[in-house]
């Protein structure tokens, strides 16, 4: 299996798992989720030692991850845990737009040659914090995910504050010259 196949299947595992979340069978979700979080984890490293690495594979990976959050945080507002809490109709929008904006200014600052990877919130925790409460929502129901998306909602805004604070901070002054 090469990288784009790795990162395509994980896609493909990260969409059955969003139809079992949508459905409401939490720890079907979650093992589908996990499994395509590992295929994730495993393409950067395949590409590597195939010697492959390429600026349209990690575009790949990262819109894939993208289509993949966005499926999930949506399977979870038109499915059964967001028929039985409408709060999902406000959270649901927070997390992605936190999720995506922690991810937007990592990008966008790294194409102005400015490094910026630090926040509480990264692509690994808010994973983790994503399959715990995919987990507890199996244990206990969907309030469980209401939980974990006022948390998810509020770790990516401080996070997508911190990494902006940081661009700010190192950014000021600094001219935009290609040149």
């Amino acid at each position: 299996m090469g990288p784009f196949s790795a990162t395509a299947a994980g896609l493909l595992l990260t969409t059955l798992a969003a139809w079992f979340v949508w459905s409401g069978e939490y720890f079907a979700g979650t093992a589908f989720l996990i499994g395509g979080s590992i295929l994730d984890a495993v393409d950067g490293e395949l590409a590597r030692r195939k010697g492959i690495v390429s600026k349209a594979g990690a575009v790949f990976d990262s819109s894939c991850d993208r289509i993949g959050e966005l499926l999930i945080f949506g399977s979870m507002l038109a499915g059964k845990a967001g028929t039985d809490h409408h709060a999902l109709v406000y959270l649901v929008p927070a997390a992605i737009g936190g999720s995506y904006m922690v991810s937007y200014v990592r990008a966008r600052a790294e194409g102005v040659n400015l490094s910026c990877s630090v926040g509480i919130f990264t692509r690994t925790e808010r994973l983790v914090l994503l399959i715990a409460g995919l987990v507890a929502a199996g244990i206990w129901g969907g309030l469980a995910i209401v939980v974990m998306l006022a948390v998810l909602s509020a770790g990516t805004w401080v996070t997508a504050v911190q990494r902006f604070a940081r661009v700010i901070r190192d950014g000021r002054g600094v001219s935009l010259d290609k040149g």
